[in-house]
């Protein structure tokens, strides 16, 4: 009402239109309203109070996404996607959750080719088998306020294979600063971590390029056999810690994901629900593979290992830009 009262009056179509690209002054009359309602706080300016709902604690930010999200989600859940978009596009020129991550999986692999081109190099476009990988969304599960997780199934593993962990055991090791860690660099601070391993850095490195590119193949695999299976589904895994309330959705392939629409999102990902327990069945069988892989790799490399041989590797230089970290 303080921002755009005619908005009541409008079709559903027109203030999902005008919540997905919110006018600058607009959202500066509805950041120092909202301010005022939920925390009690008021600003000389819009422009501070702009600034204020851009930091707010984290307590505070989740009190924030709650109240904005059946403005800014959609469908019955008030489903709201926290991605990238395409210039001009928005949520609202997709139906399926297939429908948008089959474009960003042209868009990215587009890009990909674009850079191996200009630096001379061939790249060929990987097929689309669902691409979804940890991407992060807000709805409301059952009138509860709710942010979610989309992952594919086999990005999944991915990212609960416990790698790290397990070389970690074969090799203990830690990252200490470098001399030009922390340093500021134009608008930003360097980013100088080494790692330290005790006299066993290069076994470490040999170890990690074969543990990754057992995982990068391992998950091609996986993507392969999910895409090719008729076992459709969507897994709905609670991974709330409270205070928040967190829901990831781990879906099978692109059949599952061609089901989803996002204006019926839970009603159609219960529609296809499968049992959490086959999944960890899974991801147990996986990890206990990868285990295997790290201890027989590493015996294999600390019985052939010789320091002498240095694989040549280009080390970029990483600038992280100021305020990255801030909560």
């Amino acid at each position: 009402m303080r921002a755009r009262p005619e908005f009541f009056a409008w079709s559903v179509e027109r203030q999902e239109r005008y919540a997905v690209e919110i006018p600058k002054e607009d959202r500066a009359c509805l950041n120092e309203a909202l301010l005022a309602e939920l925390f009690g706080r008021h600003y000389s300016t819009r422009a501070d109070a702009t600034a204020a709902a851009d930091d707010l604690p984290l307590d505070e930010r989740n009190i924030w996404n709650e109240t904005c999200l059946p403005l800014y989600g959609i469908g019955e859940d008030c489903f709201f996607l926290n991605e990238s978009f395409a210039e001009g596009e928005s949520i609202l020129d997709f139906e399926t959750l297939r429908d948008f991550d089959e474009a960003d999986h042209r868009f990215q692999e587009s890009a990909r080719q674009e850079d191996a081109q200009r630096r001379g190099e061939e790249y060929s476009p990987r097929p689309y088998r669902g691409s979804l990988y940890l991407s992060w969304a807000r709805l409301f599960v059952d009138g509860r306020f709710t942010y979610s997780t989309l992952t594919m199934a086999a990005g999944y593993w991915y990212a609960n294979s416990s790698a790290e962990e397990l070389i970690q055991q074969r090799i203990p090791h830690r990252l200490v600063p470098g001399k030009n860690h922390g340093k500021v660099d134009g608008g930003g601070w360097q980013w100088d971590l080494r790692v330290e391993a005790e006299g066993e850095e290069g076994v470490l490195d040999e170890l990690k390029r074969r543990v990754w590119a057992y995982q990068s193949a391992r998950w091609d695999e996986l993507q392969t056999a999910y895409d090719a299976s008729d076992v459709g589904g969507v897994y709905l895994l609670h991974e709330s810690e409270p205070p928040e309330t967190n829901l990831h959705v781990v879906i099978t392939n692109r059949a599952a994901l061609s089901a989803v629409r996002f204006r019926s999102f839970l009603r159609d990902c219960r529609a296809i629900e499968r049992p959490s327990s086959e999944l960890f069945q899974i991801l147990e069988k996986e990890r206990a593979a990868l285990a295997d892989f790290v201890e027989e790799q590493h015996a294999d490399i600390t019985r052939t290992y010789n320091p002498k041989v240095i694989r040549l590797v280009r080390r970029p230089k990483i600038r992280v830009m100021k305020g990255v970290f801030d909560p």
